[in-house]
């Protein structure tokens, strides 16, 4: 029987490439040093560049729950999904299910971070009722917010903003008709910026439980992270960050003014 001859180029080129796939991974989990890195583009009151905003303290704390420390770090919103996906953060703060359909590297943790409510924002009253009924009208999306950004597409009057600065700011000058946003961090933009007029016309477009996304290097960390919202929920924990975080605003978080 003649035996292989692996001494040739391409016999070292597959050893090399078996060597390599065996002992690099190929994007290893950052949780076993004892720290995350939490990808954020949020400001104000869910997310502060000191992390003190309601969804810092609530991640915070659940992975202090687990044993890991978490940094939270400002992604603009446009990437910051797509790093996550990539191996170059941990987590994705908060994002609707399902993302994991597009970005197949995202595991989603079950137990809900929130519920946020996607509402329109207007300076004079306007009949919204349902996605339809914004047809006819100017509409501002900030880039990235998947859930407004779909139900609005073919609309003819859509105008993508990179923040919610830029999305305010065309309200305030009357370049667009309506706002969409969610109702907590839009009424922060509000209250912070001193807009006179500026507020929620209709019911909200729609209510989303949201949740946090680990990149699958990180899937052990799942259950982990369910249990420790759930436990937060049940010992007053959730509610007490929930209420320190939102008690200036004049609306109920819940949705109702």
């Amino acid at each position: 029987m003649r035996r292989g001859n692996l001494s040739g180029p391409a016999s070292w080129g597959l050893l090399l490439l078996v060597a390599f796939l065996l002992f690099v991974p190929a994007c290893p989990s950052t949780a076993s040093s004892g720290t995350v890195t939490v990808s954020t583009s949020y400001k104000s009151l869910l997310s502060t560049p000191e992390q003190t905003g309601m969804l810092d303290l609530l991640v915070k704390e659940a992975f202090r729950r687990i044993g890991l420390e978490a940094e939270v770090v400002f992604n603009p919103t446009g990437r910051s999904l797509e790093d996550v996906n990539e191996g170059l953060f941990d987590v994705e703060i908060n994002r609707i299910e399902g993302m994991e359909k597009q970005y197949t590297n995202l595991v989603m943790v079950p137990e809900p971070n929130m519920v946020m409510h996607f509402v329109a924002f207007a300076k004079r009253d306007l009949p919204i009722d349902g996605w339809d009924s914004l047809r006819g009208l100017n509409i501002g999306v900030v880039k990235g917010w998947k859930i407004l950004e779909e139900n609005t597409r073919g609309f003819p009057g859509v105008t993508l903003v990179p923040t919610e600065t830029e999305l305010f700011n065309m309200l305030d000058r009357d370049r667009i008709d309506v706002a969409l946003y969610d109702e907590l961090t839009g009424y922060e933009q509000i209250s912070l910026r001193g807009f006179k007029g500026m507020r929620r016309v209709g019911s909200p477009l729609a209510s989303r439980e949201m949740h946090l996304y680990l990149h699958r290097s990180n899937r052990d960390l799942v259950e982990p992270l369910s249990e420790a919202l759930r436990s937060m929920k049940e010992d007053g924990t959730y509610d007490e960050i929930v209420r320190r975080a939102t008690s200036h605003l004049a609306i109920d978080p819940g949705g109702k003014d």
